[in-house]
Formats: C-alpha cells, structure tokens, sequence
C-alpha cells in the first residue's frame, strides 16, 4: 500500500469525522445529556468515519486502507484538532463550519503520518490484507 493512499484516506476520514459529528451534535443543538453518552456517541461517529471512507474506496475500487489504520486516526483526530475547537465554536456560520471541516482533514491527515511512515519501512505491505 502506498503512504499517500494512507495519508488520502486518514484526512477523508478526518473530514467525515468532522462532518458527522457537526450533523448529529452541533447543528441540532443536541445535548447528551451526560458524559458516557457524548463519549459514546463521540467514538461510535469515529468508527462510523473509518468504516465509511473504507467502505467508499472499497466501492470506488481505489487501493483500499485497512480499519486498523483507519480507526485509530479517527479516534486521534476526534480528540487533538476537534474536540476543543467543536465545544468552543462561536457560532455556527458556514464559514465557521467549513473551518471545522478543514481542521479534520488536516487532523485525519496529522495523524496518518505515522501509519504512511510505518508502510513505507514495511515495503509498502497491507498490514492485514484479509481485513476489509
């Protein structure tokens, strides 16, 4: 597997990160209600992401990046670049929106670093080319 379809991959599943979680959380002014639920319904949305930019390049026929690498990613994305800026938001203008997009992409991206470096020590092998 080459480290740029790692890198592609960990910033789409920033970025569908992002999305979900400003579609289910803060467009509909949701509140958990406590900190099991948020922390629940946080980490389902990472894996939702993971699974979803897998299942895409799956379907697209693009060389596909395994959930293990995928979901770590998400879950490092979902803590570092959104959950401060998510919480803190001002307002929810598309310009601000667009803006949480951006920082997950980049954090998608930030975190699959070290999965595309890693791949490439390894000879550029899928480290579990059974796992879908």
């Amino acid at each position: 597997m080459n480290w740029k379809h790692i890198i592609l991959s960990g910033a789409a599943t920033g970025a569908t990160l992002a999305i979900l979680i400003l579609l289910v959380f803060i467009l509909p002014e949701l509140d958990p209600g406590s900190l099991p639920v948020l922390c629940g319904g946080w980490f389902s949305l990472s894996v939702l992401s993971a699974y979803s930019v897998n299942r895409l390049w799956k379907f697209a026929e693009w060389p596909e990046v395994s959930l293990k690498i995928l979901i770590p990613v998400a879950f490092f994305t979902s803590i570092i670049p959104l959950f401060g800026p998510i919480f803190g938001m001002p307002n929810s203008e598309l310009i601000t929106l667009a803006k949480v997009v951006a920082m997950g992409a980049f954090g998608g991206f930030f975190w699959s670093i070290p999965f595309a470096v890693w791949s490439s020590f390894r000879g550029g092998k899928n480290p579990s080319s059974s796992d879908e």
